[in-house]
């Protein structure tokens, strides 16, 4: 231990310049994972997200819902433009059981021949607070105008294609249903699964359905159940799942997930790759100067040997060298790495004005062990050399 505190104050500059070489690159090492790191968590989180949701149902060739006052209604429940039957609640509760379902809802979706628009307009029924309604029919987020659902009866919200095909505006009144709705407001919910002509809270459209429209269906609970799922990557063992579990029910979903999951698993690929390819690079650059400031050296561990030191005590001093100047390094530069990161995030600074920078303190352990294994390559080759090399070669070769 005497000789290694000796040996580093006599030779500073070159202790300075080995230890800086860590320092440089756990630095860089340290802030370029703070950049990819964040941008894929970003990025992933976005990804994973996209394209989980999908409905479920049950086709059928005959209108279920049959009037009291004839043999067969002018309207039926529907979905993807073909009949359906209706669903219990025993069929929700078994697809929320399957793993990786994150949350389900029940949809009435029902369809009524009206001579006065020319064609059918669609009813949706739906549960307000979920996020499987959000995704797969609409959301407070798509409302344009006016107001969006709410519990009075007599409301409704209305698609803003079908609102301009019929010139309808917020307030406006329709003759539909076996009554009287009230147009609230307009959403633009874009291309989902479930969508509808006008929209009304799931209760509301149970109560239309039995009350004005009198079918007489059995348990007018729901047709169609909205499925969203926990992550884009395992909406395929999803679909399996439900499909072996329950082979009667038909699935549509626009498989945006599938795209999102690919492109997923690209970023996760490069990700690990680049991650790779950098620690390389900090063994590399940190062994290359360790090696070059033990180079240096090799003369004095000549004379050393020459006065009587063994070769396993000068590579011990050679290892304990190379270590010590591999840990402070790196230690430092994770310290550097912490404050600079620090400061970018106080003045709220990103890359390009998107990318934000975060310490990523897991990377701290995988960098001080890569920095330890290049303290340790560095010494192999002068150690070896020592073994196999007289004191007076050593002297002579490096006059």
């Amino acid at each position: 231990m005497n000789y290694l505190v000796k040996e580093l104050r006599s030779h500073s500059g070159r202790t300075i310049a080995s230890i800086s070489g860590y320092i440089i690159a756990t630095l860089f090492i340290l802030l370029m994972l703070s950049v990819t790191g964040t941008n894929q968590e970003s990025s992933t989180r976005i990804l994973k997200g996209t394209g989980t949701h999908f409905i479920v149902y049950i086709p059928s060739n005959i209108s279920c819902c049959v009037s009291c006052d004839s043999e067969s209604s002018n309207g039926s429940l529907f979905a993807e433009g073909v009949n359906t039957i209706m669903l219990t609640k025993d069929v929700m509760d078994s697809i929320k059981k399957i793993k990786g379902v994150k949350e389900v809802a029940p949809y009435l979706l029902y369809k009524i021949y009206e001579p006065k628009y020319y064609g059918d307009i669609s009813l949706g029924g739906v549960e307000m607070n979920s996020i499987a309604t959000k995704n797969n029919v609409c959301a407070a987020t798509n409302l344009i105008s006016g107001k969006f659902l709410s519990e009075n009866p007599d409301e409704v919200v209305a698609e803003e294609s079908f609102a301009l095909a019929h010139n309808l505006a917020v307030g406006d009144t329709l003759k539909t249903y076996g009554g009287k709705l009230i147009l609230a407001g307009i959403v633009n919910s874009g291309i989902k699964p479930g969508k509808a002509d006008l929209y009304a809270p799931i209760d509301n459209v149970r109560r239309i359905l039995r009350d004005k429209l009198k079918c007489i269906s059995p348990g007018f609970d729901m047709n169609i159940v909205l499925v969203e799922v926990e992550d884009a990557r395992i909406q395929n063992q999803v679909l399996l799942q439900l499909k072996e579990r329950m082979k009667y029910l038909s699935v549509s979903s626009y498989n945006c997930y599938q795209p999102a999951t690919d492109v997923m698993k690209i970023m996760e690929n490069t990700s690990a790759l680049f991650s790779i390819l950098i620690f390389i690079f900090l063994i590399i650059f940190s062994a290359k100067t360790q090696l070059t400031s033990l180079m240096e050296r090799f003369r004095e561990i000549g004379i050393l040997k020459s006065l009587g030191w063994s070769n396993s005590k000068l590579s011990h001093q050679i290892l304990l060298i190379s270590i010590f100047q591999a840990l402070v390094g790196a230690s430092i530069g994770v310290l550097f790495g912490f404050l600079i990161i620090l400061l970018i995030d106080s003045y709220h600074i990103k890359l390009f004005n998107l990318i934000e920078f975060q310490f990523k303190y897991s990377s701290i352990s995988a960098l001080l062990i890569l920095s330890l294994i290049g303290g340790l390559i560095a010494a192999i080759f002068p150690i070896v050399k020592l073994y196999h090399t007289r004191a007076g070669e050593m002297i002579n070769n490096f006059m």
